[in-house]
């Protein structure tokens, strides 16, 4: 199993530099209206199909800018998630799992008879018990955890992915630099492919979060968690009781 440490700089890379290529994808668009804007009067008529190509390219833009502001915000508590899924294994699990005992005949126990033998041969099951459940317990809510960091890591990928796509559908189109003849085509060209581009990617980003959604519906199994008859009233089985 990955360690915390790796999946955390999985999430990171995908997070890297997010931010500068979206300042990067503003600055070649805006390069590019301004381009535009010098030849308005030359390109007359042929406005009438650039603005709304430039339209298209720019709601397709603010798309993807909100959705890294959304991700930024929530950048620090998905780390956290990753930390605490290994936290839950390392700090309860694996704990518990050497507290069981087996019954041997080198304890004094074992030469015990009457109600003090019954008496202790059930807390010795049922604090046995307690702990196997405890321990599985901690595995179930890291698996829970981790499912919903992994999702948030893929989501993360996938934004990553389609902003550096972007990206390079502006530089390939290179409209700050087109002749007066080619900046028609230019835009049209890239308004098309960005609006593929952007279109195919909310629907992988959309399919993320679905099953995000679906993880975090699972809370309800987390919360049944705290039933159980080897955990009477949610407490330990005591051995002594006053």
């Amino acid at each position: 199993m990955s360690s915390s440490g790796e999946l955390t700089n999985l999430f990171e890379r995908g997070f890297q530099g997010l931010e500068d290529k979206a300042r990067e994808c503003a600055q070649k668009f805006n390069a590019g209206v301004d381009h535009i804007n010098d030849w308005r009067f030359v390109l007359g008529p042929a406005m009438l199909v650039i603005n709304p190509a430039l339209d298209t390219i720019r709601e397709a833009m603010e798309k993807v800018f909100k959705l890294i502001r959304t991700a930024v915000e929530h950048h620090m508590p998905v780390v956290s998630l990753i930390w605490q899924s290994f936290n839950w294994v390392e700090k309860v699990q694996q704990p518990m799992n050497g507290l069981t005992h087996q019954p041997s005949d080198t304890y004094l126990a074992a030469r015990w008879s009457g109600e003090a033998a019954t008496a202790y041969s059930q807390r010795f099951t049922a604090q046995n018990n307690a702990i196997t459940a405890v321990s599985t317990k901690a595995d179930g809510v890291s698996k829970w955890l981790m499912d919903i960091a992994k999702y948030n890591i893929e989501y993360m990928t996938e934004l990553s992915k389609m902003v550096t796509e972007f990206l390079g559908a502006l530089v390939a189109a290179a409209i700050e630099g087109a002749t007066v003849v080619g900046i028609v085509f230019s835009v049209k060209d890239l308004a098309g492919a960005i609006g593929t581009l952007v279109t195919q990617s909310l629907d992988n980003l959309v399919g993320i979060a679905k099953r995000f959604v679906e993880a975090l519906s699972k809370v309800r199994d987390l919360l049944s968690m705290m039933t159980d008859s080897n955990l009477p009233n949610q407490g330990w089985p005591q051995a002594v009781k006053g």
